[in-house]
């Protein structure tokens, strides 16, 4: 487990690095375009265009990771629905086998909680209404 976190940190930390890589030359580009439009350009005209190109290009990465974010968030709604079920079964089966298991402990345990939900209605009221949730 700690040989997979320490790979995890280090694959972080190289994309992390890269992004700052990619970033630098990203500005760098970005002010070799806008010094080439001046050349041709007033420079006003070409502050505008460059920026004009980069919203452009933003917009069109915004729409692209909404598409990928809804694609993911309905799979992932899929995937944690059957990993619910999945637990809900796996505590099932282990609450049933430890009450075959201990059936004295159970009974005397359900034999309480009963008499305890019977005795108080504020408890009662109050499983009634997480129930009706």
């Amino acid at each position: 487990m700690r040989r997979l976190l320490a790979h995890l940190a280090v694959s972080i930390a190289l994309l992390m690095i890269a992004l700052v890589a990619v970033l630098i030359a990203v500005g760098f580009f970005a002010v070799a375009f806008f010094m080439w439009l001046a050349s041709i350009l007033s420079p006003a005209l070409a502050a505008v265009v460059c920026g004009g190109i980069l919203l452009f290009i933003a917009l069109i990465l915004a729409m692209i990771a909404r598409a990928i974010l809804r694609t993911r968030r309905r799979r992932f709604r899929a995937d944690l629905a059957e990993d619910a079920a999945l637990m809900g079964h796996l505590f099932g089966r282990k609450a049933y086998n430890y009450a075959r298991e201990r059936a004295g402990i159970s009974m005397l345990t359900a034999l309480i909680s009963g008499f305890a939900i019977g005795l108080s209605p504020k408890l009662r009221a109050i499983l009634l209404s997480l129930l009706k949730k």
